[in-house]
């Protein structure tokens, strides 16, 4: 993606967003190619993007679905309700990200690492035994059949905060 035509992007999902969804376009960044983007501490709120420096970008409300964000730095980055489904998330860092009501269903989880992330009302399945850490993360308790997939759930059991649902 060029990064003109992401720049447009964001400047019509932000006016969408300052005027409460009568002018400009919710962001639509699905099948975005986003690899190796720097998006720490980006408000990426049901957002979709790829290799851009988007760290004040506002997407509340975008969408991410089936996104190429592989090895994109998200560390302390604002997903909420973000709309990952299918989205690669492999080799993300989404360390102290909040992702608190996420859909990450069929999202590629490999080695993401989720340590210290609001996970609070997110959506995934078995793809969470795949990431590479969730220690000292939040989770609502109905997360709780999934976590114990994890191979390593003996060991987070006492990090992870679990809060009920």
């Amino acid at each position: 993606m060029k990064r003109e035509d992401l720049d447009r992007i964001l400047h019509q999902h932000k006016l969408w967003l300052d005027t409460f969804n009568v002018k400009g376009k919710r962001a639509d960044l699905r099948r975005a190619d986003l690899r190796d983007a720097n998006l720490r501490r980006a408000d990426l709120q049901r957002a979709n993007l790829r290799g851009t420096d988007l760290q004040r970008a506002d997407l509340q409300d975008a969408d991410l679905r089936g996104a190429d964000l592989r090895g994109t730095d998200l560390q302390g980055a604002y997903l909420r309700d973000a709309d990952l489904r299918g989205a690669d998330l492999e080799d993300a860092d989404f360390w102290n990200a909040y992702l608190q009501g996420a859909d990450l269903h069929r999202a590629n989880l490999r080695n993401a690492y989720l340590q210290g992330a609001n996970l609070q009302g997110t959506k995934f399945d078995t793809n969470i035994r795949d990431c590479l850490s969730f220690a000292q993360a939040k989770f609502t308790s109905d997360a709780l059949p999934w976590l114990i997939l994890h191979p390593k759930w003996a060991v987070w059991k006492y990090t992870a905060q679990i809060e009920e649902a």
